[in-house]
């Protein structure tokens, strides 16, 4: 539980362990990908473990002045880059926090955490929906401001279609389906997976099975498009690029659809931070820090995500423009 006494607030890890819990369940299908989440006690990766588990290794730039490691046995760490929440208790909540009790107390701390919690589930399904492209260009929360955050899986196997959207029977779909996937198996990925699609793709397939009599195919959620299970693109973030324009994107773009292995062996790791008391991995930490010389308190929240994808158990289709 929140404490305040003196002018100090302290919060512990089962105050944002409450927040985080009290959330929404997260529907992002860029996040559902990553079934397997990973706290990784350190706060690097060695890079001789990803090139066991996935045959390369991710080249990581933090910021435009950045390092950015070679590919190869002379790069032993890859070390990500944490998101950075700073943030400061109004006057007004802390002339309140002089006077609550200790429920009033946690009430006005959630407010705040509840704020960094979504900003941080938000980076980290934005940062999941890009890893489906085999790369990570995102501006980054750090500190006050942002930084540039790079990351290079390698490249995505891809198709292009001659034929419409628009022009699309049932069976047209299957075979286009089918050449995904075959894009992962040909690498050597195999077993189970499911596709996602574009808005337009998906209201294409609605549209035919319901002309087909076929409403059974329509669940909850995805569709049946012969043996394959197609889900919808529920992601959206806003990108902003170097230049400042802000885009609003997701897993696919206006015409894609998306194939993913399901034992691919992608997972979500969350590494230690080393600049603060808490040695253990943790998705989200929060602290705060009297400030000297002024009647104020900072409240800061971090975490380190990094989702790891291989692939080539990643495809994607695009059809031509209508």
């Amino acid at each position: 539980m929140a404490k305040y006494f003196n002018g100090t607030l302290s919060i512990k890890s089962e105050d944002i362990e409450r927040v985080v819990a009290a959330q929404p369940e997260n529907i992002s299908n860029a996040r559902g990908y990553f079934k397997q989440v990973k706290l990784k006690n350190s706060t690097h990766i060695a890079s001789a473990e990803l090139k066991r588990e996935y045959g390369n290794i991710p080249v990581i730039v933090r910021g435009d002045t950045g390092v950015t490691p070679k590919h190869g046995a002379d790069v032993t760490d890859i070390v990500p880059m944490p998101i950075e929440i700073d943030d400061k208790i109004s006057a007004v909540d802390i002339d309140e926090l002089g006077r609550a009790t200790d429920l009033g107390t946690n009430q006005i701390v959630d407010s705040y955490l509840e704020q960094h919690a979504d900003m941080v589930r938000n980076t980290v399904n934005a940062l999941c929906c890009q890893a489906h492209k085999g790369s990570i260009d995102y501006m980054m929360k750090s500190g006050s401001g942002f930084e540039r955050y790079q990351v290079n899986y390698g490249t995505v196997k891809s198709v292009s279609f001659t034929g419409k959207i628009s022009q699309l029977t049932l069976g047209l779909a299957v075979q286009n389906l089918s050449a995904i996937k075959q894009l992962t198996v040909d690498q050597g990925v195999g077993g189970p997976g499911e596709f996602v699609a574009c808005a337009a793709f998906y209201a294409k397939m609605i549209d035919l099975l319901a002309a087909a009599n076929k409403t059974e195919s329509v669940k909850d959620g995805w569709l049946q498009i012969g043996p394959y299970k197609v889900l919808e693109d529920n992601d959206s973030y806003v990108d902003t690029a170097k230049n400042g324009t802000k885009t609003t994107k997701g897993i696919c773009g206006a015409r894609e659809v998306v194939y993913r292995a399901l034992n691919a062996g992608q997972k979500l790791c969350y590494l230690r931070l080393d600049d603060v008391v808490q040695k253990a991995a943790v998705p989200i930490y929060s602290f705060t820090e009297k400030e000297s010389g002024q009647r104020g308190i900072k409240l800061y929240t971090k975490s380190k995500p990094f989702p790891l994808v291989n692939v080539k158990g990643l495809a994607y289709g695009t059809f031509a423009a209508e």
